[in-house]
């Protein structure tokens, strides 16, 4: 496909960044982590918190053990119970969670619990989208680096994600730093890059399983463009190094390793069919098509048109001589989660959370069709006034441009702090989405809504209803909600043996407890939480039956 002679269009602009371009970056992230820390107790808390936030104080309490001596921390009866207490829900290796652990233990006294836990993935979050930027900066241009940052950071959901206690968004983070690294170090001698490299994969297995693909994508991407025994050799070593990161970075497998390994594939490829609701119905197990639909669904139209442009870009500048090398990359890492998600290799449900890794990848084809855009119409402008000053003709171009991105920013503003129920201007918004039969929200984060009327109406002992009660149970601990009243839910066959039911519209919940059907369609909620029109959440009151 690409011939030998081929050279990258970004080649040597790859390995530095000039220092207007360092500046920028870091500006960003300081605008990306002023903006979420300022609202980052503002989201409820969703439905993996509770558990990741447990198991985060867990690895806490055991590197605590070392004060007093090795000996004791690193037994196995000590690890066990700091690192999986509970072996059928600690799916997911441990990098996240312990990053959250580490910023509640330094910052909870300041920011509170919830906060201080969450202030992890929102300092990495701040650190992506600076690479977003230095990426395509560095590769193209200043202007697209830009719009990729902002592309990336004004994806509503995205934004939201970046706020909460969850690995998803640290999947997504450690995927692209490690491609970052790849990148930057894949062309460069010696073996000390194929270690940074090789950490860097580590980082990303030590996050979530999704990562044992990545070296697939480097293979991949080698063949095409450096086609040489030695370049494959570095990806091998990679791997090697990532592997022995990961485990070091889990002392759970630090005894017994092998057995415990197949324990953790065996246990986390357990969930990969789960029920959906989509297009209207709930199935068993999603269509291929549905981490594309989910896609074009949630990603604004903005963005969406402009990473398309992106893409056309890359493919269209293949030829004799030149060839985009770091466009191509860029295609490879975000089709690989949506296909992985696709072919049914990985779980997909509970909208694009399972498949975000894909979007950072997106918002830098956003800014390579962004870039485009400003050439061409720049080009056009002053074909049309031969006297235009160029400099001035790209400002002003860019600007316009750069306004296609206050659609986004305004629909953040317009469902805060429910970013999780954003659909784009392609199905009509989040009315559109509900009319097309997608779930309208999925994650509990509605359930603070309902806290003060619980708190101000229900009698004393009242029993509470919830689809997941662990994240009731949570906001009690955490003295959000009264302490007497009764959590019920998971273990409940009917909300009408409770006196208040809490009901999201997760629509695929509904196939769980189809008693709740029923309640929506006879009871009158005493209080809801809508945007758009559209309701996110009920509260009801019901007559408990035995």
């Amino acid at each position: 496909m690409v011939k030998e002679r081929s050279v990258s269009l970004s080649l040597r602009s790859r390995l530095c960044l000039n220092r207007r371009q360092v500046i920028l970056g870091l500006l960003l992230a300081c605008l990306t982590l002023a903006s979420i820390v300022a609202t980052l107790s503002d989201a409820g808390i969703t439905w993996d918190e509770p558990l990741y936030i447990k198991a985060s104080r867990g690895y806490m309490s055991w590197l605590g053990l070392f004060k007093s001596g090795l000996r004791e921390p690193l037994s196995d009866a000590a690890i066990v119970r700091g690192w999986m207490p509970h072996p059928t829900l600690e799916l997911h290796p441990p990098l996240g969670k312990l990053l959250s652990g580490l910023t509640w233990g330094a910052f909870r006294g300041v920011l509170g619990d919830i906060s201080a836990h969450r202030l992890s993935n929102a300092a990495l979050f701040s650190l992506l989208v600076a690479m977003v930027f230095w990426m395509v900066a560095s590769a193209y241009d200043t202007a697209s680096g830009l719009f990729a940052a902002l592309s990336l950071l004004l994806m509503p959901r995205m934004f939201l994600h970046a706020h909460l206690a969850n690995i998803d968004t640290t999947v997504a983070i450690t995927w692209f730093l490690a491609t970052y690294v790849f990148w930057k170090c894949e062309s460069r001698r010696g073996w000390l890059p194929v270690l940074l490299m090789g950490v860097a994969y580590g980082l990303a297995l030590a996050t979530k399983m999704n990562a044992i693909v990545m070296p697939g994508v480097w293979v991949l991407w080698t063949l095409l463009f450096r086609r040489n025994w030695r370049a494959l050799l570095r990806v091998a070593v990679t791997t090697v190094i990532g592997c022995g990161v990961f485990v070091a970075l889990w002392p759970w497998l630090y005894h017994d390793t092998l057995n415990r390994l197949a324990y953790y594939v065996l246990m986390a490829s357990r969930f990969k069919d789960r029920p959906q609701f989509y297009l209207g119905q709930t199935l068993s197990h999603v269509p291929w098509h549905y981490p594309f639909v989910i896609t074009l669904a949630v990603v604004p139209l903005a963005i969406t048109v402009m990473y398309l442009l992106g893409a056309f870009r890359v493919v269209a500048r293949n030829g004799e001589r030149r060839v985009d090398e770091t466009g191509w990359l860029l295609i490879l890492n975000a089709l690989t989660p949506l296909l992985f998600a696709a072919t049914g290799f990985q779980a997909a449900y509970s909208g694009e959370r399972h498949f975000i890794p894909a979007y950072p990848y997106l918002a830098c084809l956003a800014g390579v069709g962004f870039g485009l855009a400003l050439d061409a119409l720049s080009k056009a402008w002053q074909r049309a006034h031969e006297r235009a000053n160029v400099t001035r003709v790209r400002w002003v171009v860019g600007l316009l441009l750069a306004l296609l991105l206050a659609a986004p920013l305004v629909s953040i503003v317009r469902l805060y702090p429910y970013e999780l129920s954003y659909y784009s201007e392609l199905v009509g918004g989040l009315p559109g989405a509900t009319r097309l039969g997608l779930e309208t929200t999925f994650w509990c984060e509605t359930y603070k809504d309902a806290l003060p009327y619980l708190n101000a109406h229900a009698p004393q002992g009242a029993v509470v209803w919830a689809e997941n009660p662990f994240v009731l149970r949570f906001y009690q601990r955490d003295g959000t909600l009264r302490e007497d009243l009764q959590v019920s839910g998971g273990d409940v066959v009917s909300p009408y043996g409770a006196d208040y039911a809490v009901v999201e519209m997760r629509q695929t919940g509904f196939s769980y407890t189809p008693e709740i059907i029923k309640v929506l369609q006879e009871q009158q909620p005493v209080f809801s939480v809508t945007r758009q029109g559209v309701p996110l959440l009920h509260l009801y009151r019901l007559e408990r039956t035995p």
